[in-house]
């Protein structure tokens, strides 16, 4: 959307033969389809997860361009709740492309741009200091073959006020790509912005603050390193085991499933018994049977609990349930596997959740336990343990607990056995491995957690919704895990459900007046 203004300004400068820029923003917002168009060339592969700032090439309009995509975050999600391995990315992205000449935020123009929207690209943006508005021009993407000379003017509009302020904060630096039309008319507007850009700041790109740069670059390495730590440890276990333990004839499997909310428990007993049935909405436990490599798999589905919520706040007939799972499989369950969602940010209220909602079944539970990670097509890391490594103690403390045991499944691959078939041999590693079955317990039994930050303040009481709150309503659907269920190997980005909300949602209904948003600060130690 161009001004007279900006004509002018286009015709006062020259081309510049060199073009370095760096995208970013949020999941679904054809980043990759607008990387192409400016490349010239097929280059990212559209649909695919973007899990590391990845650098790129390409000759367009006479000109060299050097190009860096970021990963996304979910559309709604605030910093806090994003995946910590993410905001490092963001910030390694000038490490591939020291002083871009600009940013490009991408955003889908085929959704309402709402506040919860706006907040999340703020906070993400933002991590590389304030000072990101001056370089950043927003690119509007849309495909519409029917509205290929639409005014762009009405598309910003009926996007929602929101943009309008992000537009703003950009100078009003902004395009639209209608990339099934004319993408070298598009391009050619584009990098006129970009030059211009470069024109203003005198040919200085963007610098970051070196302490802040430095900071995160140490601990993405530290991170790094630990994690390949972590895979090594576990691989010698697994191997350990294999050799150690008699090969004991299983020849049922009973299995416990449990977590909370919206993670992706029905995605789990789904992928594992290869079925389709429909999220548990019942609040109690369902039992589901089938064969895994001709080896009879039990399935219990337990009820979930609220991310955020303590035992107290959990109703009684919920909690009856879990430890009902116990008894509807006798003589017990050989595995308990807790599902969390991977590529989403696990905090200290999550894990005084997981701890005393895992407690219902004894203390003794954490020996029957694997953690599983959900959505792994979308975990937002090159390995599951440089996720569990980025995010830090708490969710270290509960893999360690776990005795190192997790796993992680792609539930948009349903024809891939391998990922279900490791799954089961680390249940049958486990089971060996115990002298018993996990067996019921008394009520009022479980574990209180005594761990690190048992003196709560009204933050960690807010967080986790021990204010007494009115507790929201639950999604009927986890759209995240309809989607990837129903979808084949095409993308049709017009049409996604604006996913993110199931990951988010809890926290903004569990706020008051945005009380919550301004709360929350990301930590770089």
């Amino acid at each position: 959307m161009e001004t007279g203004e900006d004509s002018d300004r286009h015709e006062n400068c020259s081309s510049h033969p060199e073009i370095k820029v760096i995208v970013i923003g949020s999941k679904f917002e054809y980043k990759c389809s607008a990387a192409n168009t400016i490349l010239g060339h097929y280059e990212c592969k559209v649909g695919k997860e973007i899990v590391e700032s990845e650098k790129k090439h390409g000759m367009n309009q006479n000109r060299s361009v050097t190009l860096v995509m970021t990963p996304g975050w979910w559309r709604s999600s605030t910093l806090a709740e994003s995946a910590k391995y993410i905001q490092m990315e963001i910030v390694h992205s000038l490490k591939l492309c020291p002083a871009p000449h600009a940013f490009l935020l991408v955003i889908n123009l085929h959704t309402t741009f709402t506040e919860m929207h706006l907040n999340g690209v703020v906070e993400h943006m933002e991590i590389l200091g304030e000072q990101i508005w001056n370089h950043t021009i927003v690119l509007l993407m849309h495909n519409d073959k029917t509205q290929r000379h639409a005014d762009n003017k009405k598309l910003i509009e009926r996007a929602g006020q929101e943009l309008d302020i992000v537009i703003k904060k950009c100078g009003n630096r902004v395009h639209v790509f209608n990339y099934t039309d004319s993408k070298g008319i598009n391009v050619e507007k584009l990098f006129h912005e970009i030059e211009s850009l470069v024109a203003e700041h005198e040919g200085q790109g963007f610098k970051i603050d070196s302490k802040l740069f430095e900071e995160m670059e140490e601990k993405r390495r530290k991170v790094k390193k630990r994690a390949e730590e972590r895979a090594i440890e576990v691989k010698t276990k697994i191997l350990t085991l294999k050799e150690r333990l008699s090969e004991i004839s299983i020849p049922e499997l009973r299995i416990v499933l449990m977590g909370g909310n919206i993670v992706g428990k029905t995605s789990v007993r789904n992928t594992i018994l290869k079925i389709k049935q429909e999220k548990n909405m019942s609040k109690k436990c369902v039992m589901s049977k089938g064969e895994v490599d001709k080896q009879t798999v039990i399935l219990i589905d337990t009820p979930g609990w609220w991310p955020y919520a303590s035992v107290k706040e959990t109703s009684e007939p919920v909690k009856q349930e879990i430890r009902s799972s116990v008894t509807m499989c006798p003589p017990g369950p050989h595995a308990v596997l807790l599902v969390l969602q991977s590529g989403v940010s696990f905090t200290e209220a999550h894990r005084r959740a997981v701890k005393e909602h895992m407690q219902l079944l004894g203390r003794n539970v954490w020996k029957y336990c694997i953690v599983v990670f959900t959505k792994g097509d979308w975990m937002g890391t090159p390995t599951i343990e440089e996720h569990i490594e980025s995010e830090g103690e708490a969710l270290q403390w509960l893999i360690n607990k776990c005795g190192n045991r997790y796993h992680v499944l792609n539930n948009m691959e349903w024809g891939d056995e391998k990922q279900v078939r490791e799954l089961m041999e680390k249940v049958v590693m486990m089971a060996r491995g115990n002298t018993e079955f996990l067996t019921p317990v008394e009520g009022g039994m479980e574990e209180r957690d005594s761990g690190w930050g048992s003196n709560m303040s009204d933050l960690d009481k807010l967080e986790r919704g021990s204010l007494n709150l009115d507790q929201p309503e639950m999604h009927e659907e986890d759209y995240i895990t309809k989607w990837l269920e129903n979808t084949d190997t095409g993308f049709d980005y017009c049409h996604l459900p604006d996913v993110s909300e199931d990951i988010s949602e809890d926290v903004k209904q569990n706020s008051t007046d945005g009380l919550q948003r301004n709360i929350q600060k990301i930590k770089l130690d």
